[in-house]
């Protein structure tokens, strides 16, 4: 289980562990986006700490809307226990996590100052 919390302005942040290229865990904090279709999101200076390959950029579509085209890599990250491959995407502003990643997970939120976030497994019978 990933366990995390409400900050002062409601965000859900949670840390994330993400193997470099020669397999060293680097822990990050991030917000859980549900707007986000993709996987993960780290600033530039993180992923070149992580020494990953470029994959192939893609389109991103902001939350004002905008359209833009950001460079993307193959990563590992461990999730709720494993080995997990992901597309991370270089883009300015707060790391993110985003949907595709936490799909078949079950996500809970007190939405109070420093409320408890957690993402674990769905319960025994729900599909994801």
């Amino acid at each position: 289980m990933i366990v995390g919390n409400v900050s002062e302005n409601g965000d859900l942040i949670i840390p994330i562990r993400v193997l470099d290229a020669n397999e060293h865990v680097h822990r990050f904090e991030v917000v859980v986006d549900t707007g986000f279709g993709g996987d993960l999101s780290l600033l530039p200076h993180q992923i070149q700490d992580l020494g990953l390959q470029l994959s192939s950029p893609v389109d991103m579509v902001l939350a004002t809307g905008l359209e833009v085209l950001v460079n993307a890599y193959e990563g590992t990250v461990l999730w709720r226990g494993e080995r997990r491959p992901v597309r991370i995407l270089e883009a300015e502003g707060t790391p993110l996590i985003g949907i595709n990643l936490m799909w078949g997970s079950l996500l809970t939120a007190e939405m109070t100052d420093n409320g408890a976030v957690t993402i674990g497994p769905l319960p025994a019978g729900v599909s994801g």
